[in-house]
């Protein structure tokens, strides 16, 4: 294997962002070796992979519906057994069939720490709830529903200038109802105050 492989598979196995990897694969077409001519599918194949990004936030929509999910061929290459590339296989999964709501380094989706100091807030938690009572807002008005966020359990982001946020979190849908969970999604551009709700639905049972 040349050097610039060996790049690939850390890139792979680490959290480089899948534009990261693409590029490293551009680098080891241009090489000259015997690597060359191992097929591992085109660039074209890894773009098709990726979830195209919303441009202006649409109320009840989510950006993941319609996605296939497909793993590229040559990955399989980069690992020595079968029971590492299943393990990978079934975490990629995992992730793409959560839509965003459980981290995905690969594609840029990464766990919130809840417990963190912020400031204007008590901790980070607090200020993923001031969002996603946003999402609740919007579904209550438009739903003529009574949905009453109670904590938020767990949260994921991505991106920065246009900033996703994931938020899970436990609510009644009625008062004294018993807790079940839902999930928010909103987006923060940089430079705009206020943040823009995405969607708030309950979050789909295992299995389904």
């Amino acid at each position: 294997m040349t050097s610039t492989n060996n790049e690939l598979t850390v890139s792979m196995m680490g959290t480089s962002t899948k534009e990261e990897v693409v590029s490293k694969v551009d680098e080891e077409d241009d090489d000259s070796s015997s690597d060359s001519d191992m097929d591992y599918g085109s660039d074209s194949e890894w773009a098709g992979y990726n979830v195209l990004a919303e441009t202006e936030p649409e109320w009840d929509v989510d950006s993941f519906d319609g996605h296939e999910f497909k793993i590229n061929p040559r990955v399989r290459q980069m690992y020595r057994s079968q029971e590492l590339y299943d393990k990978y296989y079934n975490n990629r999964l995992k992730a793409f069939e959560s839509k965003g709501f459980l981290s995905d380094h690969l594609n840029g989706i990464y766990d919130v720490y809840l417990d963190e100091k912020m400031d204007g807030y008590n901790s980070t938690r607090d200020f993923m709830a001031e969002l996603a009572n946003v999402c609740v807002k919007k579904h209550n008005e438009t739903k003529g529903n009574t949905l009453e966020l109670v904590n938020v359990v767990r949260a994921t982001e991505r991106g920065a200038a246009t900033w996703r946020l994931y938020i899970t979190f436990m609510a009644r849908e009625f008062p004294d109802g018993p807790l079940v969970e839902y999930q928010a999604k909103v987006i923060k551009f940089l430079g705009v105050k206020d943040p823009f709700p995405v969607l708030c639905r309950a979050a789909p049972k295992p299995g389904i």
